[in-house]
């Protein structure tokens, strides 16, 4: 069974190495800088960073955010030689098992075979596409907003409350005021 280990510092054993594969895993436009991460642990009561351990083996990360009305999963990622044994599999079925909230998550655009698969492993576990147009905004600074889709596993809750969870992402967990505010 697969256990979710809560980081709640950067003196944690299990912080590097999940830092390490969060790295590795995302590229830079989807991830947070260090300091970033760790403000987010120290200051952020809702965000929860977990390492996945497996018969005492860190296998993965698993990031998430609890808010009033729904769950946010911003981060999943398995170790490359622990790929394909289900871990994931087996971590998000565990984490929706806990929580009564909806869940949502982002995806990159089905543009290649990769982000088509990732799209299809979500949908096997249960998660839909949002119809509405979303972009991720810049983790730092002033860069780009990444056109991503947004899955929910409930989804008529994520479709009549876009504009919750999208203003909820952007002001929580990107920290960006949207030029209009």
């Amino acid at each position: 069974m697969i256990n979710f280990h809560r980081i709640k510092s950067v003196t944690d054993p299990f912080f590097q190495k999940s830092y390490t594969l969060y790295v590795y895993a995302f590229p830079s436009a989807e991830r947070r800088s260090w300091a970033e991460l760790e403000y987010e642990l120290n200051y952020e009561k809702n965000f929860y960073a977990n390492a996945l351990i497996q018969d005492d083996t860190f296998v993965g990360l698993f990031n998430y955010w609890i808010f009033d009305r729904f769950c946010y999963i911003e981060h999943v990622a398995v170790v490359a030689e622990m790929q394909n044994k289900h871990f994931g599999t087996e971590a998000m079925k565990a984490f929706k098992e806990k929580n009564y909230l909806p869940i949502v998550l982002e995806v990159e655009m089905p543009t290649d075979a990769i982000s088509i698969q990732r799209i299809q492993f979500y949908e096997k576990l249960g998660f839909t596409v949002v119809s509405h147009n979303y972009a991720q905004p810049p983790y730092e600074g002033k860069g780009f907003m990444l056109p991503m889709q947004l899955l929910s596993n409930d989804h008529h809750f994520a479709q009549t409350h876009f504009d919750l969870i999208k203003e909820t992402l952007y002001d929580k967990v990107y920290h960006y005021e949207t030029p209009d505010s």
